[in-house]
């Protein structure tokens, strides 16, 4: 192997494929980055056989060649070249030489052949703008658990309808839901129903993507290109020009959000207040708060202004207000939410509103984005109630 490539590109595929590195690797191959050129360029790639990784650069091929490296040390040599410059890359013997300019790195290889065989690229279900979705992606993730003892619930749901998609995640105390529209090839991959159960019409369409990797892996892929979806046989991968990732999809019943839902017509009442606003008044409040402490939330009498606040008695108090417009009356006239919770729906949100729509200061309330005088009904995300003592 020997070749030449722009140290810029070269950082970017390096931190792509780094993506697919395990933390704590279970056999030390799996620490590599295999590195691989033919006429095409250099492709790299990274699995821990959960997570799959692919990428590749243009590239002056001087020699073909294959070798596996420490992913983590290139990633970091790589971040420090300039990157502008040029490195050659050359494998002599059992050592990799990468060279730019006055500075030269002699990297140990890893045994190749003891390598895992990467996994295929499932057939594209679906296409989508990269912006769009990784957008989409991050306004529901923030919904999801992190308790690993509940693997579905860690989980984001796609579910594919027409050209449709709705993704959706929840922690149990907060749900979120988003869909947009994309592109589908017309062709979905046959899913086993679920053992004991009838299969579901919707069972075709829908897969469980563990949160963190679509995260992280929509937001890798970011920019204004499009980005195709895939899924077969456990496997979803991501793929957009020359890069790819992929991951395995988790198995489970994931809650319904169909029905379940209140929808704003089912408020008493319907809070809107500058989204804005509304997040600087919470974090104020929120500095005198705890995540068993919860923020209140009370509309003046004269429906003008919604009062927040947090801590009483001889704990530290803080109060704020910010002016709002309301519809409907609550029984029971504040409502209470953990201050992180709020702040993260209130951050999802798009809009330069948001409305509040609750049923009951003890029942799930809905949370949407209002622009002039359109409903931002495409994301949704319900918040459950903390009760108050006395």
């Amino acid at each position: 192997m020997k070749l030449r490539v722009f140290a810029a590109p070269l950082a970017e595929a390096v931190a792509f494929a780094a993506r697919a590195l395990p933390t704590r690797p279970p056999v030390p191959v799996l620490a590599g980055i295999l590195l691989r050129t033919d006429e095409s360029g250099l492709h790299l790639a990274a699995f821990d056989y959960e997570t799959a990784a692919t990428t590749r650069v243009d590239a002056e091929i001087a020699d073909d060649g294959t070798t596996l490296v420490s992913g983590r040390l290139l990633n970091e040599i790589c971040k420090t070249l300039p990157k502008a410059a040029e490195v050659d890359i050359e494998l002599s013997g059992s050592r990799l030489l990468v060279t730019s300019g006055t500075a030269r790195f002699t990297l140990p290889t890893l045994p190749v052949e003891e390598y895992p065989q990467l996994p295929g690229v499932p057939d594209t279900v679906l296409t989508v703008q990269a912006d769009t979705l990784a957008d989409a992606v991050a306004q529901v993730a923030v919904a999801a658990s992190t308790e690993e003892s509940l693997p579905v619930l860690t989980a984001v749901q796609l579910l594919l309808e027409d050209d449709r998609i709705t993704l959706a995640a929840t922690d149990r105390y907060r749900f979120a839901v988003r869909e947009l529209t994309v592109q589908p090839t017309g062709t979905l991959p046959a899913v086993k129903p679920k053992t004991g159960k009838k299969k579901d019409e919707a069972d075709d369409g829908a897969v469980l993507i563990p949160a963190k990797f679509l995260a992280e892996a929509t937001r890798a892929m970011t920019g204004e290109h499009p980005v195709a979806v895939g899924w077969s046989d456990g496997q979803l991968t991501l793929t957009t020009a020359g890069s790819s990732i992929g991951t395995r999809l988790l198995d489970g019943d994931f809650p319904r959000h169909r029905g379940v839902f209140p929808t704003p017509a089912d408020a008493e009442l319907t809070v809107t207040v500058p989204t804005d606003e509304a997040l600087a008044a919470l974090k104020r409040v929120a500095l005198v708060a705890s995540d068993k402490t919860p923020v209140r939330l009370t509309v003046t009498d004269d429906g003008q202004q919604l009062l927040l606040e947090a801590g009483h008695g001889d704990d530290a108090h803080a109060v704020d207000r910010i002016p709002c417009n309301t519809t409907g009356h609550l029984d029971g006239a504040t409502i209470a939410f953990n201050p992180g919770y709020l702040a993260d729906a209130l951050k999802a949100l798009t809009a330069p509103e948001a409305r509040l729509h609750a049923t009951s200061a003890t029942k799930p309330a809905l949370l949407t984005g209002h622009s002039g005088e359109l409903a931002d009904t495409d994301y949704q995300h319900l918040l459950m109630p903390i009760r108050l003592n006395g």
